[in-house]
């Protein structure tokens, strides 16, 4: 006689995803980050996942982050990869490689006000830029110096809107953009905007805090977008 055991087969479809999540992370490490990808661990428990190893470059911790929460089944990143560059550089000596990266970066023309000092590894950015958009690419920027461990940025924005402008703009973006809007409204307070509804696929969630991010006047912007369920339109 053969006795089916319920629990049993939910223990093991659990096993099985969780191994195809990690299974999947992996794979797209190494397409992002080549040989360098065999530094870095990958463990799954139930769609949790946890990051470990070494990485040079705080941008490369940050983008296997956002490579774990773009694998489906993923719920929640434990980032605990550590920054470590072999021989260690002096704060002076990283100082003026973030500084140069900066300079020399695709985007120097968005980020010409920018400067910043290395700490204990740290880096802090100072100076001013246009809109949140340019601010946060100068934070992901001096992520790519190697050796720097963290990124503060105190950049202010030059541009400043009332929320009824700025809701103007905000909605005129949106209509404009080619992404599916009619179930997302934005709530804008005193130039923080708040994203609200569903969106229909997970890329339209990054691309919609770019495009808000990318409008003078907006300072900060709070993703609480959900996923559209097929079918019905809701969560």
């Amino acid at each position: 006689m053969t006795y089916t055991n319920l629990k049993g087969d939910v223990f093991m479809n659990k096993l099985v995803n969780d191994k195809k999540i990690e299974t999947s992370i992996k794979s797209e490490l190494i397409k992002s980050m080549k040989f360098t990808s065999k530094d870095i661990k990958v463990n799954s428990v139930n769609g949790v996942v946890t990051l470990d190893g070494f990485t040079n470059v705080l941008a490369e911790k940050a983008n296997c982050e956002r490579i774990a929460y773009r694998i489906d089944g993923v719920t929640e990143v434990k980032n605990n990869i550590i920054i470590s560059l072999d021989g260690g550089e002096s704060d002076k000596k990283l100082t003026e490689l973030l500084n140069e990266n900066l300079r020399n970066s695709e985007f120097k023309d968005r980020i010409l006000g920018v400067s910043g000092k290395v700490s204990a590894g740290s880096a802090l950015l100072v100076g001013k830029v246009l809109t949140e958009r340019d601010r946060q690419i100068a934070i992901s920027e001096a992520g790519k110096t190697l050796g720097v461990k963290n990124v503060v940025g105190t950049i202010k924005l030059t541009a400043f809107k009332d929320d009824t402008s700025l809701t103007n703009d905000i909605n005129m973006a949106l209509m404009q953009s080619k992404i599916n809007v009619n179930d997302i409204s934005a709530i804008v307070i005193r130039g923080k905007v708040t994203l609200t509804g569903y969106a229909e696929k997970k890329e339209d969630f990054d691309a919609l805090v770019t495009l808000l991010q990318s409008i003078p006047g907006v300072e900060q912007v709070n993703n609480k977008l959900k996923m559209q369920t097929v079918g019905s339109g809701l969560n």
